[in-house]
């Protein structure tokens, strides 16, 4: 019985992520092997996910339940498309693998970030809105930079300051007006509640309802 539940084991384990991995299956790759398709994430969040993580061992496993989807590109690498924050987390959480799925395969170079711009599979813009090249994507998720004001809008949307939607990018979105309303002053945990209080205000004026899942107007006068 022991040899057969070993053999029917081995026969589910995912495969690991090859040249030869097809669209829409699932297999296991290394994290440092990831390639981000954005410059930032918000690591307030990364930190507080990843304290809550402890005592995960099988990040394979656990991201199985959810695969992070990748699109195979011309240089045979995999870029990650979404969940660059959860990414963070496995590895600040001493995760060496994970389980993704392949969501599509661009082997032309000369037209790859064309295709993945045209498909909202890639963030070409610096914290503050400014666009920037392919080339300045970070190569590993552990080189992901902060960027505070997406952690601040991460926190606003859960507080309901602005409605979840399914727009590209939206959080990206608001983290730029924040930081444009804020004049970008610097963000950390000793002064969080103030910028997130700030930021309730912010959500609901008539300058963000042109933002993805605008909850406004303000209800209360001086807002």
């Amino acid at each position: 019985m022991a040899a057969i539940a070993i053999l029917c084991n081995a026969a589910q384990a995912t495969p690991a992520c090859s040249r030869a991995t097809p669209v829409k299956a699932r297999c296991e790759i290394a994290l440092n092997m990831l390639r981000p398709t954005q410059p930032s994430v918000g690591m307030m969040r990364v930190e507080e996910r990843a304290a809550k993580m402890k005592g995960e061992t099988n990040f394979a496993q656990y991201t199985s339940r959810r695969p992070l989807p990748v699109v195979r590109g011309p240089d045979g690498d995999f870029y990650l498309t979404d969940g660059h924050h959860l990414a963070n987390v496995l590895v600040r959480s001493g995760g060496r693998t994970a389980t993704v799925e392949v969501i599509g395969r661009f082997d032309n170079p000369r037209t790859f970030w064309k295709e993945m711009q045209t498909r909202h599979w890639v963030y070409l813009f610096d914290a503050k809105g400014n666009p920037i090249r392919p080339s300045a994507l970070p190569k590993r998720i552990s080189d992901l930079a902060d960027d505070p004001y997406r952690a601040l809008a991460s926190y606003a949307e859960d507080a309901g300051y602005f409605r979840k939607t399914d727009a590209y990018f939206m959080e990206f979105a608001w983290a730029r007006y924040f930081g444009m309303k804020m004049n970008w002053q610097p963000i950390d945990r000793l002064n969080l509640l103030s910028a997130l209080q700030a930021a309730e205000k912010l959500a609901c004026q008539p300058d963000a309802r042109d933002l993805p899942g605008y909850a406004g107007p303000c209800r209360t006068t001086g807002q």
